[in-house]
């Protein structure tokens, strides 16, 4: 049975939309139903949620995967209107198993108000998902690989009645940051919420190659939240809860779940499949309460954006400009161009919200002389480079 990226976020949206919503009505354990048919064996779907003072402009959160199998979601930050994260999927569509995704819910798909994708980086596909919880998506062939930590950041902002979610990856192991798409919706109240959740999901427990058999295993750490008035917050409160209306879906493994904080890697887990079994702390419950990070400290460690190579050049009343930036620092939220005169005034300036800009295009008569153009670039955690200028000359 071939499952596509299409089918398995498609389900994904509306399984969780439902499930979130009942978990965080009730701090206790969910009830589970009784004497319902079984109808697969699928692993059973678990959550961290993280919870924060504030509402969130940007989100960091850390991810190891330790052991996988085909049909699972690794999701990192389910926010406000969209989620994210890492899966295997038996789909080989997109040219590998070991995939990135992002995706972001229409406001109201029967109205017609529906949710876009406005940048897809290199190697990105993007494409509607329906039926439940309709939106886009964008999919990337990241291959990621297992016992490696990836840092996923989100960042949100707001311009011309649409509010944007930007999605970048960072291989720890390298330091090299990767900005796979950029969504949009309709302008609304706040931006990515006061709660992050990260979940695992077996979406499909019917086919003997993928279902609740296999053990799939994953480690959290270094969860971040950046408000509108530029802080940094860790969560406050953090929980673990196993879905407990999914017995019949699960069959077999309904119990197959665990969770906690493991002091070795710094880092939550969640595990679930195959011989799985919860810890004793669980009782006969699926939530459990998780203790604070220990190594979190007060604030992430995170390089300031840095720009290099800009080139210049004035032709025909235009003047051409372009950058590139450190792709091991922190990514490119923003850009200001300045050119300034051998007088030392700024005589025109283009700022722009745009992460993958790289070019700037001028169309401007200037007298003969020597001037600057100046770059100065804004990471996606509000951080402003230094500035790096190159001069070039215009010929009387």
């Amino acid at each position: 049975m071939k499952i596509s990226a299409f089918l398995l976020v498609a389900c994904a949206a509306s399984f969780f939309a439902v499930n979130i919503a009942s978990a965080q009505s009730t701090d206790t354990t969910l009830p589970q139903n009784s004497a319902v048919p079984q109808t697969e064996n699928a692993a059973p779907s678990q959550h961290i949620f993280f919870d924060f003072s504030d509402d969130a402009i940007a989100r960091i959160h850390k991810i190891k995967i330790t052991r996988s199998a085909d049909a699972e979601y690794f999701s990192v930050h389910n926010f406000r209107g969209g989620y994210d994260g890492l899966q295997q999927t038996p789909d080989k569509d997109y040219g590998a198993s070991n995939i990135l995704i992002a995706s972001l819910w229409d406001p109201n798909t029967a109205n017609k108000v529906f949710s876009k994708v406005t940048y897809a980086g290199k190697g990105t596909f993007t494409s509607r998902f329906g039926g439940e919880g309709d939106g886009w998506k964008t999919i990337n062939s990241y291959k990621w690989k297992l016992n490696t930590w990836y840092n996923i950041a989100i960042r949100a902002w707001k311009n011309n009645g649409d509010l944007y979610v930007a999605t970048f990856i960072q291989d720890m192991g390298t330091g090299i940051w990767f900005h796979t798409s950029t969504l949009a919706e309709v302008d609304r109240d706040g931006y990515l919420g006061k709660r992050d959740d990260a979940f695992l999901e077996n979406w499909d427990g019917t086919n003997a190659a993928w279902d609740g058999r296999y053990v799939r295993k994953a480690f959290f750490k270094d969860c971040w939240s950046l408000t509108e008035g530029n802080t940094w917050e860790k969560h406050n409160r953090r929980f673990f809860n196993a879905n407990g209306n999914d017995k019949a879906r699960n069959g077999k493994y309904d119990r197959s779940f665990n969770a906690g904080y493991d002091g070795a890697e710094d880092a939550y887990f969640m595990q679930h499949g195959g011989d799985t079994k919860p810890a004793e702390a669980f009782g006969a419950g699926r939530r459990l309460d998780l203790p604070e990070q220990a190594q979190q400290g007060v604030a992430p460690k995170i390089d300031v954006g840095a720009t290099s190579n800009v080139t210049a050049t004035y032709t025909a009343k235009t003047i051409k400009i372009t950058w590139k930036t450190d792709a091991t620092k922190s990514p490119q939220l923003s850009s200001k161009v300045e050119i300034v005169s051998a007088a030392g005034k700024v005589v025109q300036t283009i700022d722009e919200i745009l992460p993958e800009k790289r070019s700037a295009i001028v169309k401007t008569l200037l007298l003969p002389g020597r001037y600057i153009a100046k770059v100065t670039v804004t990471d996606i955690f509000n951080q402003v480079g230094k500035p790096v200028e190159k001069s070039f000359v215009v010929k009387k």
